[in-house]
């Protein structure tokens, strides 16, 4: 990668907003860059929309809430209308199976971020969004947060996950303060004691660190948390802490925050790196690093924020300013972010809409000033052809298409999609029978890349104006 001075956050919601269909649906490659698995290695083929990407929505309020913007505005409303709308009969959203795509239609986690998204949308929106945007959204939430009863009748319980139930604890708490609404009030509390009592354990790393146990309805807890989902504990404490005033949330926020931080290590290019987890082996807690994720550090980076407006830390102020420097140097020229190392596959390189949508949000949220620049960015038109090299296949797309492609002479991948079509598929053309591909498919003239052991050369015989990113040390030949 070549080092970036600064994160350009307008470019990057640049990007999202191209996989954004008419109808509101923000599709994409639903690349789990934690767990290792996506819809192309579980077989489901589908790339439309994913709940998990809605906290575009709230970063794009929170920018006009900075500096309106008619045609930003225009597309939220489109965004807020397909989101608040799509529901299947039990009252959960549509489009919650992320990584595992339309295979799977329930999940507490993939529809208590929407309505974390749609409620901060509200809450950044209150004086601009219409009186019909805003009570559609208020219903939607009510809605959906009676489609989530299955889980613990709406509470947490010892069967919960941690992240999950704390993210329906937040949007709880975002929906009283966006809405001024107190039929929670009371529970709330009640539910973050239980998840304290039961789910939180110091000693990763020191006795000043806060872990979450994932579950505790086995026999023996031998997990916690990936650091990418400590966000979604942080920011309902901070956000609790100042609603109820109650000093023990933001003390516990505190200690989540030292956990993080204090796990983190420095990956090969000198870049400050979240952790992946704590794992017992042999009853003895080990720490691992990676295959771990860039994008989407976005919602624990934005509760270590938040955490720092209401206590003063250096070591937390010091690790914001490095993880905003490891989002500058990994970000490509068409502004999407490097999604991972370690994996050395596919997980590295492909770009999720879902995972840089937290992303957007935070940097958004953390923007003093939103400036015509930063809309410029967010709305010009983009015409290249991007690629993101990664050990053993490459990342290509254009405005229409997109692929991940082997270098030449490899027969891995050849995975093809279209930004505007809810499935892809792997490109069988060449033999005989049912399983090609539609011709629509075809990503015509896109660059071959040979990679030799000199280093990698682009064959470019449509001349298309490329913008190539590499993550590997094998240089670029011209």
């Amino acid at each position: 990668m070549e080092k970036n001075n600064k994160i350009n956050v307008g470019f990057l919601g640049n990007w999202i907003k191209s996989w954004v269909r008419d109808d509101g649906a923000i599709y994409g490659f639903h690349n789990h860059s934690v767990w290792g698995s996506n819809p192309y290695r579980l077989q489901d083929f589908t790339c439309g929309h994913s709940t998990f990407a809605s906290p575009f929505l709230a970063g794009i309020a929170c920018a006009l809430s900075k500096k309106m913007n008619d045609e930003a505005k225009d597309l939220l409303d489109t965004l807020i209308q397909y989101q608040a709308t799509s529901f299947q009969e039990n009252n959960q959203y549509k489009h919650v199976g992320f990584q595992v795509g339309e295979t799977l239609q329930s999940g507490l986690i993939h529809n208590a971020v929407p309505n974390i998204a749609l409620g901060l949308t509200a809450y950044y929106g209150k004086d601009f969004l219409s009186s019909e945007k805003l009570d559609l959204i208020k219903g939607a939430i009510l809605k959906n947060l009676i489609g989530t009863y299955g889980w613990g009748k709406g509470r947490p319980s010892k069967d919960s996950c941690c992240n999950q139930d704390y993210a329906r604890i937040w949007s709880k708490l975002i929906f009283q303060k966006a809405f001024d609404d107190k039929r929670f009030e009371k529970e709330i509390p009640e539910d973050i004691d239980f998840m304290i009592a039961n789910f939180h354990r110091t000693g990763f790393p020191d006795e000043e660190s806060v872990a979450t146990y994932r579950n505790i309805c086995f026999e023996q807890n031998d997990v916690v948390e990936p650091t990418e989902y400590y966000g979604l504990m942080i920011c309902p404490l901070i956000e609790a802490y100042e609603q109820y005033n109650e000093k023990r949330f933001l003390e516990q926020a505190i200690g989540i925050c030292k956990q993080v931080i204090r796990s983190s290590w420095v990956d090969e290019n000198g870049m400050r790196r979240l952790h992946k987890m704590y794992f017992k082996v042999n009853g003895k807690w080990e720490k691992l690093d990676e295959p771990m994720l860039i994008a989407g550090m976005g919602m624990s980076i934005l509760g270590i924020a938040k955490c720092l407006e209401h206590h003063e830390s250096e070591e937390l102020k010091k690790f914001i300013d490095e993880c905003n420097e490891t989002y500058a140097f990994y970000q490509s020229k068409r502004g999407y972010f490097v999604s991972a190392t370690g994996w050395k596959a596919e997980q590295d390189i492909a770009p999720c809409t879902a995972w840089h949508s937290h992303d957007f949000l935070y940097l958004v949220e953390r923007l003093e000033t939103i400036d015509d620049e930063f809309w410029n960015e967010f709305n010009k038109e983009y015409n290249k052809t991007s690629a993101l090299l990664g050990d053993n296949c490459i990342w290509v797309e254009d405005n229409t298409h997109w692929a991940i492609k082997d270098y030449y002479s490899s027969e891995i991948y050849m995975v093809l999609g279209r930004k505007d079509c809810n499935k892809f598929g792997v490109d069988m053309g060449w033999v005989p029978g049912n399983r090609s591909l539609d011709e629509k498919y075809k990503f015509e003239g896109v660059p071959v890349f040979v990679k030799t052991s000199k280093g990698i050369l682009i064959i470019n015989n449509d001349n298309r104006e490329l913008d190539v990113d590499s993550i590997i040390r094998t240089p670029i030949k011209k």
